[in-house]
């Protein structure tokens, strides 16, 4: 076994180990294929059936399995939370929410907070020792869904700043500026989910055959 230390942190991540040659054409076909292997092997009723193995890298975070189930419950109460400060957002219903270019692109932050809390989900099913796909489908989910809440959040805060420029003289300030506070609420949030993040999962170690 080669063991490697992963940094997966939520503001800069820094792999320290190279990929294994062939990875290229292997995610042609599929992401995961190189991580299973197929044997032949002879069952009770002696005839051959084909078993399949998981020959890949497992990840193991650097704490043991207690404080793991303790990171999970953090992990699902921010992700509890960004999906509630979204929804209060788009309760608030300001005059900018009868726009299409505004209405829309709040919309889309729905996909990367529902992706979001199926990471949590997702991770709730793993032990501390994942494979691969595991690993990627809840620790690195969460991160990627997570900068792109961030990002969707402040083009949202942007674009509606624009519009009560351009309305300033027919604009109920008030419900405007509750919709930009509660985005920036959204924005912090993540941001402190980022930092709890890279405390909890900084540092993994990749066993490799």
């Amino acid at each position: 076994m080669n063991k490697d230390v992963l940094y997966p942190c939520f503001f800069l991540t820094l792999n320290v180990r190279q990929t294994d040659t062939n990875v290229f054409l292997v995610m042609l076909f599929s992401k995961y294929k190189s991580d299973y292997k197929q044997v032949q092997s002879l069952g009770p009723d002696g005839k051959l059936k084909t078993v399949t193995y998981y020959d890949g890298s497992y990840y193991k975070l650097p704490y043991d399995e207690k404080q793991f189930k303790k990171n999970k419950i953090i992990c699902l109460i921010f992700s509890v939370e960004f999906l509630l400060v979204y929804v209060m957002a788009g309760l608030i219903n300001p005059d900018s929410s009868k726009t299409a270019w505004i209405v829309f692109p709040y919309l889309f932050i729905f996909l990367p907070t529902a992706l979001n809390f199926l990471a949590v989900f997702n991770l709730f099913g793993l032990k501390n020792g994942m494979e691969r796909v595991g690993y990627e489908a809840g620790i690195i989910r969460m991160k990627n869904s997570s900068i792109a809440i961030i990002v969707l959040a402040i083009l949202n805060i942007l674009l509606d700043l624009i519009f009560i420029i351009i309305n300033r003289h027919n604009v109920n300030f008030v419900l405007e500026i509750s919709y930009i506070v509660l985005l920036l609420i959204l924005i912090i949030s993540v941001i402190a989910f980022g930092k709890k993040y890279d405390k909890m999962f900084g540092g993994v170690i990749l066993d490799s055959n």
